[in-house]
């Protein structure tokens, strides 16, 4: 199995898309993929398929993690751990040290994966989801930046 990770191109899109609306039972509408949130986005690609992607909106050095998902075909594999250390390491070698997100409450194998990464709970967010209705808990990790500590 071969695992290759890139910055999200506009060729992408149609995966990404198929990927959402298999993933989410509110996906996202393709025109929330705008340019701007575009510009901090990764893909996965696993024996040159697309299977997976996730959106960074980065400011200074903060990164939010937006959106995160991998095919359901190829869950349970190991590729979301992989793209999700992947990118927390070259957002924090490119100077990131604070990462935050939200996640349904339910969603218990992402809040794992979060915490095996680092993150804690930092609050709840009531309401936060639509469809279904439920709360958001609100995730954080900080880095240390090793090339700012020497």
């Amino acid at each position: 199995m071969q695992r290759l990770m890139h910055r999200l191109t506009q060729d992408d899109l149609p995966a990404v898309f198929e990927i959402e609306n298999r993933s989410f039972q509110d996906p996202w509408p393709c025109e929330a993929f705008s340019e701007e949130v575009l510009q901090d986005a990764m893909v996965l690609d696993v024996d040159e398929v697309l299977s997976g992607y996730i959106l960074y909106h980065v400011i200074l050095d903060e990164a939010v993690i937006l959106n995160f998902a991998i095919d359901p075909d190829k869950r349970r594999q190991g590729h979301g751990e992989y793209l999700l250390g992947q990118s927390l390491s070259e957002l924090s070698e490119s100077g990131c040290t604070r990462f935050f997100l939200d996640v349904r409450r339910s969603n218990a194998q992402a809040i794992k994966l979060y915490e095996k990464h680092g993150f804690m709970t930092l609050g709840i967010r009531k309401g936060y989801y639509h469809d279904p209705p439920e709360d958001a808990i609100v995730m954080g990790r900080i880095y240390t930046n090793p090339r700012k500590s020497s």
